[in-house]
């Protein structure tokens, strides 16, 4: 008979978890909804998406609403002040143990926030990668992970 470690383990085949930082990705702490839209279309064309994957997204309180329009399914947390967004989505990784749940881990943030939790979680085992906008990206967490993607919005064009 397996142990609940072991099936816990067996579940990580071929899943990840993408932990984002939207106020980061979007560069705003107050995305609107065409805002992270825009972002996630990004995202998705930048990073395989698999049907197994979850979502867990971080906003601040007041960004909650026009993010929780834009981003159907997904684990939506909040919590104001400094870091407070950033604090939420490395405890919810720790205390979740996703170590446990995932092969894969994208952290969806250029935040140098988050090379801590990139080492830990590459500590335990999974393969991490960072995805941010390409003028977002800080070198503390890049230089945490061995997997970088970078992606560029588009260019709003004058009328």
């Amino acid at each position: 008979m397996s142990t609940p470690i072991t099936r816990l383990r067996s579940l990580r085949r071929g899943r990840a978890i993408h932990l984002l930082d939207i106020e980061n990705l979007t560069g705003s702490p107050l995305p609107t909804t065409p805002d992270v839209r825009q972002v996630m279309s990004a995202y998705q064309r930048t990073v395989p998406v698999g049907p197994l994957d979850q979502f867990i997204v971080a906003v601040n309180h007041n960004a909650l609403v026009s993010v929780g329009i834009a981003l159907r399914g997904v684990q939506l947390l909040a919590r104001s002040g400094p870091d407070g967004a950033d604090r939420a989505l490395d405890e919810a990784a720790r205390t979740t143990r996703v170590d446990l749940r995932f092969e894969r881990a994208v952290i969806g943030s250029g935040d140098g926030y988050f090379a801590d939790l990139a080492l830990w979680l590459a500590g335990c085992g999974l393969h991490v990668t960072v995805v941010s906008q390409r003028t977002c990206l800080s070198w503390r967490l890049y230089t945490a992970v061995p997997d970088t993607v970078t992606f560029e919005l588009p260019v709003p064009q004058a009328a």
